[in-house]
């Protein structure tokens, strides 16, 4: 503490002249209990105030921007006008994702002396896996601000109806985990549940651009990333069984919606959570959601779903989770790059991110969360936790978003009914016409 306090007036001794500091951060929900992102920014001003005060500086740090609950690509269209435009921002919460295009661009700073600096004090404590996601070129680009896991989730009561007993509805989420219930096992199922008119459909997954629907892939053995050489992989035949399953499951199978792409997200959360769909490829954040937005409790959530992960195909890939953490970040436009740090590290306090990680349904950060009270009272973070061992990365590539554009177009056309193998073919050629030598197409 002593070090930090030292530090602390280090950090803020070049700029004594000065009566009060606007720090300027642009953070981001989408999901709405997710504003600690926000508020603990506040929060950590306050903090640093009283400290302030306490040593006799006279200097203040205010705390200004917005918490946006858009969604995450109109998020991110801002903040990159804002920077190109010149606007005044100090620090940046978005996804790890948004790294390689933003580092690459020159729009934030590696973090990485920043972060030796305070590292006996704090970040010595954090989940060490999470920074491999901060970091491009090697260099660290962000703060992890949380994480979470993206479970698969049943309606056990669908499973009670359609006879399983207790015992094997409490037993399936650990046969996902060891690949002895497979996703053709989970196809058959939802296809009976649908048949018996038990639910409308058997699966939802999300109905915009993200990141959700590569754990199919990694289900059925997919690598769709060299990380050695940095550039896509794009196997045509495997990208044929992913596109069939896609189109097998809208329009021979029938338990996905053709129109699942475009859905709102208001009537994907009330069909689940009203027991009109089997499953859903969510995320831990939904349980948060669903008790906020949606009225449910937490007992009626424990008693309706079971959580596990993504199942594999029964002679390929392995069950899995993607993990998407959110970090904080400071553009290189920043005046005071040294107090944003700062205020960062303050934030990323144990107490405040466990009520963010409490409010939002994410998990901890750091190790410290681990063992308070908190934690071990939430059903959703216990069990979201326990994913984390089947969890991945999708890769800080800055030309990520671009690949992920034309494959959620291809994915839109199979579910809408087009040919699996053209839009297969039709990907390919345009991956390679877009990121040229930066994707292998596998013939």
């Amino acid at each position: 503490m002593r070090k930090l306090l030292l530090l602390i007036i280090l950090a803020v001794s070049l700029l004594m002249f000065a009566e009060e500091i606007i720090i300027t951060a642009w953070t981001v929900g989408p999901d709405n209990p997710s504003y600690y992102r926000f508020d603990n920014l506040k929060t950590a001003a306050e903090r640093l105030n009283k400290i302030l005060k306490d040593l006799g500086v006279d200097l203040t740090i205010k705390v200004d921007g917005y918490f946006d609950t858009t969604d995450w690509s109109s998020f991110k269209q801002k903040v990159v006008f804002g920077i190109k435009s010149g606007q005044t921002v100090d620090i940046i919460c978005s996804g790890h994702d948004d790294i390689g295009a933003w580092a690459k661009a020159g729009y934030i700073i590696p973090l990485d002396d920043y972060v030796k600096k305070y590292w006996d004090e704090v970040y010595y404590d954090f989940i060490p896996s999470l920074w491999e996601a901060t970091k491009y070129k090697g260099k660290i680009y962000g703060i992890p601000q949380d994480t979470e896991a993206r479970p698969f989730y049943i309606n056990k009561q669908v499973l009670k109806r359609l006879g399983w007993s207790d015992e094997e509805i409490n037993s399936l989420p650990d046969r996902i985990a060891k690949g002895e219930f497979t996703f053709e096992d989970f196809i058959e199922v939802a296809r009976e549940a649908v048949e018996k008119g038990l639910v409308e459909w058997g699966l939802y997954h999300r109905p915009k651009a993200g990141i959700d629907y590569y754990q199919l892939m990694i289900s059925m053995g997919i690598d769709f990333y060299d990380e050695e050489k940095a550039v896509f992989v794009y196997n045509v035949e495997e990208m044929k069984d992913y596109f069939k399953l896609l189109y097998d499951l809208a329009n021979t199978y029938k338990i996905l919606p053709k129109n699942m792409i475009g859905t709102p997200w208001t009537s994907v959360h009330k069909d689940f959570t009203s027991g009109k769909v089997f499953a859903w490829m969510g995320g831990t954040w939904n349980w948060a959601e669903w008790k906020k937005d949606y009225g449910k409790t937490e007992e009626e959530l424990q008693n309706m779903f079971i959580l596990a992960p993504v199942p594999k195909f029964r002679d390929r890939g392995r069950p899995n989770t993607l993990s998407h953490p959110i970090v904080y970040m400071i553009p290189s436009t920043s005046k005071y790059p040294d107090i944003a740090f700062l205020l960062i590290t303050l934030a990323s306090a144990p107490e405040l991110n466990m009520r963010h990680a409490v409010e939002s349904g994410h998990l901890p950060i750091r190790w410290q969360q681990t063992v308070l009270p908190e934690y071990t009272k939430e059903f959703i973070m216990v069990e979201g936790t326990k994913l984390l061992p089947y969890s991945g990365f999708i890769p800080n590539d800055d030309m990520f978003n671009l690949y992920n554009q034309i494959i959620f177009e291809g994915m839109q056309m199979a579910e809408s009914g087009m040919d699996p193998e053209k839009v297969a073919e039709d990907v390919a050629k345009r991956l390679k016409s877009q990121l040229k030598d930066r994707v292998v197409i596998v013939e």
